[in-house]
């Protein structure tokens, strides 16, 4: 069935994404929740067929939430469908009894849910049948980039907290916090395609419950996991374009307000593109020799570097030196006008290393015809030096989905800039030729024609339009082929208005 709409709830948000772009590739309308609570709240309006849920949730329980959906005449004849990490039979007599149609086992066999999902949904609601759980093996994933990042993700993330949870075993035990995590391994392992990673996470489960003040059997699991989750997430390292391994290879990157973990992913990643990087302590002078020896510097802006030198008005940066800002948004934007106008670039929210990488790779690749040359290059004890900037900049927007054009456009028109958008390539094209937009954004999944052939379009026909591309592919290469088309800059998508605000001013000005 289709488009039916489907209810997620899980309180692993990995799990919740990883699922919701599996079922919505399949073409179900899908939501999510993370609390049974939550999920109740929303039958008030909303009337999804199927109903996924996790038994274990935090608060409410998922056999408890599938009793109330049962029991509420507006709501009875949803389908609720458990998700159980148990093999007990007990455990699924129980989820039988509270009124699911069905179980599914985790880790779920991917390759085999789309097919039970259509299955159960095109069965007649009636009394529930007990089938066998999903096959042990497991199909990764069809490969996208918003997996392959959540999949990276997922294994950096679990290798760092499996060593925290090994050291807190000698000093602060929180048996709590231990299980939530082995439970979160349990499930979305096998759904990311590791098997392995859940039948240790139920090994480490099954040491804690059968002994919870002997230590041996759930160190000796957690050991097991730490290896595993280093050893998968090394496999997993996205490779690195040749462009950009020969941007930085050679290059000082100096490295400034990073947290210890955040800087040595950093420094990793670097070193594999022989890369020399250096790390400064918040409070260092920018004006010390070893920052003028560095090719850029990327600062972390948080509230603990807000008061660094690095980010005051008044102290001068070395000006040879590239500068970059990686933070969130609201960071970001209470700089000073001063400070921000020093950055070269920046790159809003948690970026990959991989994609700060390539942001770097491009501010050192990017000339000085290409792009205005960064106010850092005055000195910054003097005024700001004056740029020649675009009064009212002329932008024309391309994107097949209503709401971006919608957001963007609005945010556009509040920084002072004039939008016009298209929603295909052929549309956009018409429109770049008779505006001669200052600049252009351009999806590159677009109908009539992608992004990608419009930029190619507007190059060929010598437009003097910049161009940033939107894009969901996020892979490398597809980036690499819009800068070798003649792109100016690119934007993954999701991605924050701010950061396109920011892009423009920086390309414009």
């Amino acid at each position: 069935m289709s488009g039916a709409p489907i209810l997620v709830v899980d309180d692993a948000p990995v799990n919740l994404k990883l699922m919701r772009l599996l079922l919505t590739h399949e073409g179900y309308e899908v939501r999510t929740a993370e609390r049974a609570e939550d999920a109740l709240q929303m039958l008030s309006n909303y009337r999804p067929e199927l109903i996924l849920a996790d038994i274990q949730l935090p608060g409410m329980n998922g056999l408890e939430m599938a009793r109330r959906v049962k029991e509420d005449p507006r709501t009875t004849t949803i389908r609720v469908v458990a998700l159980t990490a148990s093999v007990r039979q007990e455990d699924r007599d129980r989820a039988f009894r509270a009124g699911c149609e069905d179980y599914i086992s985790k880790p779920i066999d991917t390759s085999a849910l789309a097919a039970r999902i259509r299955q159960l949904l095109d069965r007649p609601a009636a009394a529930p049948t007990a089938t066998e759980p999903a096959p042990a093996g497991n199909a990764c994933l069809s490969a996208s980039p918003e997996i392959e990042t959540l999949h990276r993700r997922f294994l950096e993330e679990g290798a760092t907290e499996s060593r925290r949870l090994l050291d807190s075993l000698s000093s602060a035990f929180d048996a709590a916090r231990v299980a939530w995590h082995l439970h979160q391994w349990a499930g979305t392992g096998g759904l990311g395609g590791h098997p392995e990673i859940s039948l240790l996470a139920r090994k480490g489960e099954e040491a804690l419950l059968a002994a919870p003040q002997e230590m041996s059997p759930l160190r000796a699991a957690l050991t097991d996991l730490l290896l595993t989750f280093a050893e998968l997430s090394g496999r997993a390292s996205a490779p690195i374009p040749d462009y950009v391994a020969g941007a930085v290879a050679g290059k000082r990157v100096g490295l400034v307000g990073f947290a210890a973990e955040r800087a040595d992913a950093m420094c990793a990643v670097l070193e594999r593109v022989k890369a020399r990087p250096r790390l400064f302590h918040v409070s260092d002078d920018p004006a010390r020799g070893a920052v003028a020896d560095c090719d850029v510097v990327l600062v972390h802006v948080r509230a603990e570097t807000r008061e660094s030198p690095w980010l005051q008005p008044g102290v001068p940066i070395p000006a040879a030196v590239k500068l970059l800002f990686t933070g969130e948004q609201d960071d970001l934007t209470g700089l000073a006008p001063q400070v921000r106008a020093r950055a070269a670039d920046f790159i809003v929210g948690r970026a990959e290393p991989q994609e700060v990488l390539m942001r770097v790779a491009f501010a050192l690749s990017r000339h000085d015809s290409a792009a205005p040359e960064p106010l850092a290059a005055a000195p910054l004890d003097a005024p700001p030096r004056p740029r020649t900037a675009v009064a009212c900049p002329r932008i024309v927007l391309a994107d097949d989905d209503n709401i971006v054009r919608s957001l963007v456009g609005t945010t556009l028109q509040n920084y002072g800039m004039s939008c016009k958008s298209a929603d295909n390539g052929l549309a956009a094209l018409s429109l770049i030729r008779s505006e001669q937009p200052h600049a252009a954004v351009l999806d590159v999944q677009m109908p009539v024609m992608d992004g990608f052939e419009v930029l190619a379009a507007v190059r060929a026909e010598k437009i003097p339009s910049r161009v940033i591309l939107l894009t969901s592919l996020g892979q490398e290469r597809d980036i690499l082929r819009g800068f070798n088309l003649g792109a100016d800059d690119y934007i993954k998508k999701p991605f924050n208005p701010f950061e396109l605000v920011a892009r423009l001013k920086r390309l414009l000005q």
